[in-house]
């Protein structure tokens, strides 16, 4: 089939769509289209015309023989794949599986399937076996993992819980090769479905900071640095007074981290002076919160803002003494001052509404103590509003006390250390919130509750760097509206870079009967930040390929790409 060019009687020459085909033995033509007039350029014209007809046809005829089943999750595999890399945890797990050279599975495969499962939907391991595995990107995932070989890598983890803290440690900070070493350490309660209390020592009875006395618990001890990295953790029994755990960190910041000098941070819950002489013993340094109220002989001193000096403009102002033989800085903040003003108005609000719906002659029908102490009995026994208690509370708003015994830090360094605290707080919301949720925990023995909390850590750990990262490249998040453009830029974290991640897909493409190509989906806006924050390179559009076996097929085109 070609075009040819013939003429008329007045030599108008045109164009013609010819075939030639065999008959009787001898080669004939046959016009089988008139194209036209050859004019100038019209034979490109034609055959960008026949090349566009062309590719339709050729779509229409590919379409035919495409099959798209299902997608699979891949943007938070690539990810933590990367972190497992970068931080040292590949390395880590293949040590604990040489030690352990009969265990018959892949404990990486095992690892790596719960945390990235904790980042996409955190749940009970027998959610991730039942409805997640199927889910994630088969070529990264171990299609022989069992529901008991999850359980039974969640037991591995808790024994092996003082070389994961070591190694990670060596991997995520070097405290040698920094002049300052702080440790920020508190401590939470994560709450168990069950009143039982004889299947360990772990889940016990105590005071819970979630308020919920109905349940049992176990105390999280967490350590952390000024960066916000996880460096190890303790459980400790539901009915532990968190001061008791004061020497345990210690010995452990001591002989696990090998630090030369540390000081330790911590809330007011740990002050005692029973710490405080165990911390120096120990040749440590300590910033802790201190309680002015329990100093009430020296309330005047505490109180007089004309002993204090400026740190910044007219937000912060502190007065520095001492206390024995340690050092005690006031300060006052105008947030401080604001935030106290707010929650006390709250109360009184609420106290108000109480005592005008209550009609007893007692002030013991308001439970909460707080509460309390801003009632009184008038001469009729009706309680009513201490005014007078009111007016002695406002005069400390604001005010906060810091001891510490570190000689060589300015009051204003002494107060931003201790302020670093919230970013332990901010670690306690991520393990227990719906970022990686902790709880609820469906554990029952104390081996595999601490198992679970290696995991859920080994999954902080890689989210506080992500965090740290994304801070120092200065990424900010994608605005998906005009309403968000006109507000300032607020810093992108990783749990929403993450709800982005999780839409990058994998998709299985099935040519014929024969060929399979993996392709993913674009990696854009807040999902490409993360990678870029990461330094991990976004992969081809082309995962792989896969040429199903046939008696003609080499053997070696039957294999995965990764795997030939």
């Amino acid at each position: 089939m070609h075009i040819r060019t013939v003429r008329n009687s007045k030599g108008q020459a045109y164009y013609q769509l010819v075939e030639s085909f065999r008959q009787d033995g001898q080669v004939k033509k046959r016009i089988l289209l008139s194209l036209g007039k050859v004019e100038d350029h019209k034979i490109d014209a034609l055959s960008q015309a026949i090349a566009r007809h062309r590719k339709q046809l050729t779509a229409i005829h590919t379409a035919g023989s495409v099959n798209v089943k299902d997608t699979f999750i891949l943007g938070p595999l690539l990810v933590i794949e990367g972190l497992f890399k970068r931080l040292g945890i590949d390395t880590l797990i293949e040590e604990i599986q040489h030690q352990h050279p009969k265990l018959s599975f892949d404990l990486r495969s095992h690892i790596f399937s719960l945390v990235v499962s904790r980042f996409i939907r955190p749940g009970s391991k027998l959610k991730v076996y039942d409805s997640m595995l199927d889910r994630l990107y088969p070529r990264m995932i171990s299609h022989k993992i069992r529901l008991h070989t999850l359980y039974r890598t969640i037991s591995l983890l808790a024994k092996h819980k003082d070389l994961i803290e070591e190694s990670l440690y060596r991997y995520g900070r070097d405290l040698f090769n920094m002049e300052l070493d702080v440790v920020l350490y508190d401590l939470t309660t994560l709450r168990f479905e069950s009143t039982r209390t004889d299947l360990g020592r772990l889940r016990q009875f105590g005071y819970s900071k979630e308020m919920r006395s109905d349940c049992t618990q176990v105390v999280l001890g967490l350590l952390v640095d000024t960066n916000g990295i996880p460096l190890g953790f303790e459980v400790y029994p539901g009915n532990t007074f968190e001061g008791k755990t004061v020497k345990d960190i210690v010995q452990k910041i001591r002989n696990k981290f090998r630090v030369r000098r540390f000081i330790f941070v911590a809330d007011r819950g740990l002050l005692s002076e029973e710490n405080l002489n165990h911390l120096r013993g120990e040749g440590g340094e300590f910033i802790v919160g201190m309680k002015l109220g329990i100093f009430k002989q020296r309330h005047e001193e505490f109180y007089d803002r004309n002993k204090f000096r400026t740190l910044q403009d007219d937000s912060l102002y502190v007065y520095e003494t001492t206390h024995n033989e340690d050092r005690v800085v006031v300060s006052w903040s105008r947030s401080r001052y604001e935030r106290d003003q707010k929650t006390r108005a709250d109360i009184i609000k609420k106290i108000l509404k109480k005592l005008k719906n209550q009609k007893t002659k007692t002030e013991s029908f308001i439970s909460n103590k707080g509460w309390k102490r801003y009632v009184r009995l008038d001469g009729q026994s009706h309680p009513v509003l201490d005014e007078k208690a009111i007016h002695e509370d406002e005069k400390k708003d604001g005010f906060f006390g810091i001891v510490t015994n570190v000689k060589d830090l300015s009051a204003e360094d002494i107060v931003t250390q201790y302020k670093d605290l919230w970013k332990i707080e901010d670690a306690f919301g991520e393990i227990k919130g719906p970022t990686l949720r902790a709880r609820p925990t469906f554990h029952w023995t104390d081996e595999r509750i601490v198992g679970h909390l290696c995991l859920c850590f080994i999954s902080y750990f890689c989210e506080a760097h992500l965090t740290k990262l994304l801070r120092q490249k200065g990424m900010v998040l994608n605005s998906h509206s005009i309403q968000e453009e006109m507000i300032e830029k607020r810093p992108l974290t990783v749990a929403e870079a993450m709800k982005e991640l999780c839409e990058v897909r994998a998709v299985p493409v099935e040519f014929g009967n024969d060929n399979t190509v993996w392709v993913r989906t674009d990696i854009n806006g807040n999902a490409a930040k993360l990678f870029t924050a990461a330094g991990i390179r976004q992969p081809s559009k082309i995962l792989d390929y896969d040429k199903k076996c046939s008696a003609t097929t080499p053997s070696k085109l039957c294999l995965p790409v990764g795997d030939r």
